[in-house]
């Protein structure tokens, strides 16, 4: 049992280097629009599906762009810092897939609290029924990794298509959850309609402002690759907020 337990570990130690080396296999220099300059949301989003769809990613673009705007209507994709990650989940995704345009000027996107200003926007492509494949857990590592501050300054920075690819391939600072003695616990649940985006980037976000509050902060995402970091019944119990 012990030999089994570490073979499986070291298996799953393997596979989670190969995912967060390989994040970049899921776009390419043609899908990324550096100091790009568009004059509306609906715009920019075009311009990045054209790009999938000539990268064979997309059957239909407009099936695909109903679905992102589809998906727009239900709740903005502006995040804050000056990023915003529209997706679309739908058959005409041939394979799961992300396009990338930093912006000379910012755009106006709506966000939780109103218009933000954004000049970075990471497209997903998002197919249907990948749920747990390592395209899937790529685009969630992707998601993850955009919450990252200094990765984030460094694909905003980047002049050429390599210092972009670069700076995606950084695993960056994140850390995993602190624990605190004796301060306040606060469990959380993010989930989101396609599973990606918001549910991965929120986790990342909340653990981020526990980290630095000094709280006791974990979160159960409900994502596309199932639940990930299932409350348990203490942390449940001990929960000062949720």
């Amino acid at each position: 049992m012990v030999l089994f337990y570490r073979a499986h570990w070291r298996d799953y130690k393997n596979d989670q280097v190969r995912i967060m080396m390989n994040l970049t296999t899921l776009t390419h220099r043609d899908a990324l629009c550096l100091n790009a300059r568009f004059t509306s949301r609906e715009e920019a989003i075009h311009a990045l599906t054209q790009r999938l769809a000539a990268l064979g990613k997309i059957s239909s673009t407009e099936q695909f762009l109903e679905e992102v705007y589809r998906r727009e209507s239900l709740g903005p994709t502006a995040l804050g810092e000056g990023l915003a990650v529209p997706h679309g989940k739908t058959a005409a995704v041939k394979e799961a897939a992300f396009a990338v345009a930093t912006l000379s000027e910012p755009l106006q996107w709506e966000g939780v609290d109103g218009p933000e200003a954004v000049d970075l926007v990471v497209l997903l492509a998002i197919p249907p029924n990948e749920a747990g494949t390592t395209h899937m857990q790529l685009l969630t590592a992707l998601t993850t990794r955009l919450a990252d501050d200094e990765i984030r300054a460094r694909i905003q920075s980047a002049t050429t298509p390599d210092e972009l690819l670069s700076a995606l391939d950084d695993k960056g600072g994140t850390q995993p959850s602190a624990s605190f003695s004796n301060a306040p616990t606060i469990v959380c649940v993010t989930a989101c309609p396609a599973g990606i985006a918001h549910t991965y980037m929120a986790a990342e976000y909340l653990e981020k402002a526990g980290r630095k509050l000094g709280v006791n902060v974990y979160v159960e995402k409900q994502g596309a690759n199932g639940i990930e970091g299932r409350l348990t019944a203490e942390q449940l119990n001990s929960a000062t907020a949720c």
